[in-house]
């Protein structure tokens, strides 16, 4: 009976040993990323956007039928002229600028 008694304290001893060692490696000091790193992070990420919801323009985003060699199947506006990839991302299309040679 002794035994019984002294192996469930040696459990009970072991147990709440392993629960603080697990607690402390949880909530130890780990070293930040610099401010410059979290900048270029915030700066990277931007609003995503999913089917339904609105443009700034006001109209409704949704499936366009089109798909991009590039980006696969695209997402429009019905207000405006406005894309998006189905992930989310907005499509920025730039105008090229031709020189008066390649006229």
């Amino acid at each position: 009976m002794q035994y019984i008694v002294f192996v469930a304290v040696v459990l009970a001893v072991a147990a709440t040993a392993g629960m603080i060692m697990v607690a402390r490696h949880e909530s130890r000091l780990v070293p930040r990323p610099s401010m410059m790193a979290a900048r270029q992070v915030l700066r990277k990420s931007r609003r995503l956007v999913v089917a339904g919801d609105q443009c700034l323009c006001g109209g409704v985003l949704g499936p366009s039928g089109r798909v991009s060699a590039k980006f696969g199947p695209l997402m429009g506006c019905t207000g405006c002229d406005r894309t998006w990839t189905m992930s989310g991302r907005r499509i920025v299309r730039r105008a090229v600028r031709r020189s008066p040679a390649d006229s």
